[in-house]
């Protein structure tokens, strides 16, 4: 019922280009590669890990320059993948997932949104997604459900705390193979033009940084557009139906100064 909803939501009239909200995720334990992803065409959205390295400042360099700027969230997965700092468990009760996830959101600057890194198994517990959900909608930001598991409930608990939340449609490269990479952004923009947006999520690896160097100039701009993720919510899901989305606490802090 609620993929539904978005559906319905997105479509887009004929004369609006349509929507491809491209999500970089991992940035921030490797300097070089993240500044290759931030020099990438844009409006990108950029998921950093938290406590990493290079994240802080790669994400004031990224805001800058006008990108969107989501908290990767570590979160637990079903093959026991190591999660780096700030992981999310299921064994943690309401109030230490609340606090780690408050750690993790205050170590990213100008953080507009969440989505998921991993989370095959967190993102199917009810109960850990609900607990999270306050802590984002308190702070004004966004949710992304990565979907890495049919399963999740995540886009399910964000829409019930009253967060504008999206889902993943597609992976662009969990295959590197230059054939694989073009198969999976035809899919994206496919779905962009056909619904008026689409959900592409990427990683930068060497392989996609270049494949994307050459095929996102290509984009048409009066039929497919990038755009943040933020200023799509706004303008196109929640306008006509709910108030805009409000200023992200930890945004307004980052340019007040404090």
């Amino acid at each position: 019922m609620l993929r539904c909803i978005l559906f319905w939501l997105g479509l887009s009239s004929s004369a609006q280009a349509a929507q491809l909200l491209l999500i970089i995720d991992d940035v921030g334990n490797n300097r070089a590669l993240g500044q290759q992803t931030l020099a990438l065409p844009g409006p990108l959205n950029l998921a950093f890990l938290p406590h990493t390295p290079h994240a802080r400042s790669l994400a004031s360099q990224a805001f800058q320059q006008g990108h969107g700027i989501l908290l990767h969230a570590p979160m637990a997965n079903e093959q026991g993948a190591k999660l780096g700092p700030g992981g999310l468990y299921p064994d943690m009760d309401a109030a230490t997932l609340q606090q780690t996830l408050r750690d993790n959101l205050a170590a990213i600057p100008h953080v507009q949104g969440v989505n998921n890194h991993m989370g095959s198994l967190l993102t199917q517990n009810t109960e850990a997604m609900a607990a999270l959900m306050p802590v984002i909608a308190a702070a004004g930001l966004y949710f992304v459900d990565s979907l890495t598991n049919p399963n999740s409930v995540a886009l399910e608990q964000a829409m019930l705390a009253g967060i504008p939340a999206l889902e993943r449609d597609v992976f662009l490269d969990n295959d590197l193979r230059p054939a694989a990479l073009q198969r999976q952004f035809d899919q994206a923009v496919a779905r962009a033009r056909k619904r008026g947006y689409a959900v592409l999520i990427g990683h930068p690896y060497p392989e996609t940084l270049a494949f994307l160097r050459t095929a996102l100039p290509a984009l048409p701009p009066q039929q497919v557009q990038l755009q943040r993720i933020d200023r799509f919510l706004q303008q196109r899901l929640w306008q006509r139906f709910y108030r805009p989305l409000p200023p992200s606490r930890y945004l307004l802090q980052a340019t007040s100064g404090r």
